[in-house]
């Protein structure tokens, strides 16, 4: 899942994102600016929203909606983007270009590797962190956590937790409140492609020319959107499997 926020802004634009396609990182040039300036733009406007409407506004619980494109606040370009995007991803698995996918050793190297414990997670996160015990990931390697979403100071609107797992690769499971005040997240319809225990969600597949591959699995629970990536070697639709089991088991 690619949530897309811009710095330096106000609480309610700093949550203000839009879940986009896995595709979406390999627009042209001329694509990629007609849709970071649609996203600038649209943050712009959530924030003088929000500086006129004052304090009030930031109070307001945060949302999760699906929307279709067609409801999209966006110029056609914009919308044809997306639809080509998703028309990218219902074909199937998604062949992407060499080093667009890291290694293995790449990205363990990169990871994170602090840990901490539930009690100091609970005191940082606006709920408790989703319980992953009867998952697959329950007794998966522990490489480390680092917070995510909106960050003042310790605390955090989100958490990701990485894992090694045998046969699969590097997993990531991220999970964001949207309930924070203020928070706005979007999803568009066209692109749910699958269902968690009866919840919509979509699920994508990437290989390359050298044999790496990567699943993403995103999901809405009634206060969080959760978001399952597994990274390495191997058969892409076997991870694809795996995530949709890890996700069937996640607990809050």
């Amino acid at each position: 899942m690619h949530s897309t926020t811009i710095p330096g802004l106000s609480l309610v634009t700093l949550l203000l994102a839009i879940v986009l396609p896995v595709g979406s990182t390999y627009a042209s040039s001329e694509q990629a600016d007609a849709v970071g300036q649609w996203l600038s733009d649209r943050a712009m406007r959530a924030a003088e929203k929000d500086e006129a409407q004052g304090a009030a506004r930031s109070l307001e619980e945060g949302v999760y909606r699906l929307i279709p494109l067609a409801e999209l606040d966006a110029p056609e370009p914009v919308k044809e983007y997306f639809r080509e995007q998703f028309q990218r991803s219902r074909s199937g698995v998604v062949r992407v270009p060499k080093g667009t996918i890291p290694s293995q050793q790449a990205l363990i190297m990169a990871l994170p590797k602090v840990w901490r414990s539930d009690a100091i997670l609970r005191q940082r996160l606006p709920n408790p962190p989703s319980d992953l015990q009867k998952t697959l990931l329950g007794a998966a390697e522990t490489i480390g956590m680092e917070p995510t979403g909106t960050i003042e100071g310790l605390k955090s609107s989100g958490l990701s937790r990485f894992y090694r797992v045998n046969d699969i690769g590097i997993v990531e499971f991220n999970e964001k409140n949207f309930r924070v005040p203020g928070g706005v997240i979007e999803a568009f319809v066209e692109a749910q492609n699958t269902d968690i225990n009866g919840t919509p969600g979509q699920i994508e597949m990437e290989v390359d020319g050298q044999g790496r591959s990567r699943a993403t699995l995103v999901w809405a629970g009634k206060d969080k959107v959760y978001t399952l990536t597994a990274t390495g070697d191997g058969d892409v639709e076997r991870k694809a499997i795996v995530l949709q089991q890890i996700a069937a088991a996640v607990r809050d």
